[in-house]
């Protein structure tokens, strides 16, 4: 799931963006979820209660906190480093002041289709190569998750569960599919049916991991040995 969010005080260009993106989703059999603030403060309130989106369409001349004051709010004050900005202005006149908030792209407006297409072309292929994103199907949808976001699999029958910091998903899959995509990444097989994360591994027993939200995985006889050696090493490295 890709999350989107779009800030302009104007509804009509609130209305075009998102139109525009839900047909780049359909066209790419993506999952993205949109959602629309009309003021820098609603977006900003957002953020600080659910920190939830991968990328903001944010207009500069917002009526109170201005675009530019907003980007820095969620780079500076709220820490955000994750969430991909593009500036969207009537005007060409804040290459220097957006310098600062490091943002993906500058919109004008009126916005044609091919530029959002592009936008998100370059989003996909930026978050693909940096962030580290796993890769799966529900459906004819397909979904990304963050790496790092991911706590650990479980193997239910011919079902993959994905348990994430915001939530569990399930889609069907093996996992030596799964291993495929996350080995080398900081994961760990522990079971024929469980993979973890190691970054949220808590406490580690011979035969057992608690993870960071108390889920507590059994570590099968086949997988001791090699699981005793990399995570003794990694808390060892603190």
């Amino acid at each position: 799931m890709i999350r989107i969010a779009i800030c302009d005080d104007e509804t009509g260009t609130c209305t075009e963006i998102e139109t525009m993106i839900l047909h780049f989703a359909k066209s790419h059999a993506l999952s993205i979820e949109t959602e629309v603030f009309y003021s820098g403060e609603a977006f900003c309130r957002s953020l600080r209660e659910r920190c939830l989106f991968d990328l903001v369409f944010l207009d500069i001349q917002l009526l109170q906190m201005d675009g530019v004051q907003v980007g820095k709010q969620v780079r500076e004050q709220l820490g955000n480093e994750k969430i991909s900005i593009v500036f969207i202005s009537a005007k060409e006149t804040y290459a220097m002041q957006l310098f600062q908030v490091r943002p993906l792209d500058f919109l004008i407006k009126p916005i044609a289709k091919a530029r959002i297409f592009a936008v998100l072309e370059t989003f996909l292929k930026v978050n693909a190569d940096s962030r580290n994103a796993f890769q799966f199907q529900i459906g004819k949808s397909i979904y990304r998750q963050y790496l790092s976001e991911i706590r650990y699999f479980a193997c239910n029958g011919r079902k993959i569960e994905l348990y994430a910091n915001c939530g569990c998903e399930v889609f069907y899959g093996t996992m030596q599919k799964v291993w495929q995509q996350v080995e080398g990444k900081g994961f760990l097989a522990i079971h024929k049916s469980y993979i973890v994360n190691t970054a949220f591994v808590s406490v580690y027993h011979y035969d057992s991991v608690r993870m960071t939200d108390g889920t507590c995985l059994p570590i099968s006889q086949k997988y001791r040995k090699s699981v005793k050696q990399q995570l003794t090493a990694l808390f060892q490295r603190g």
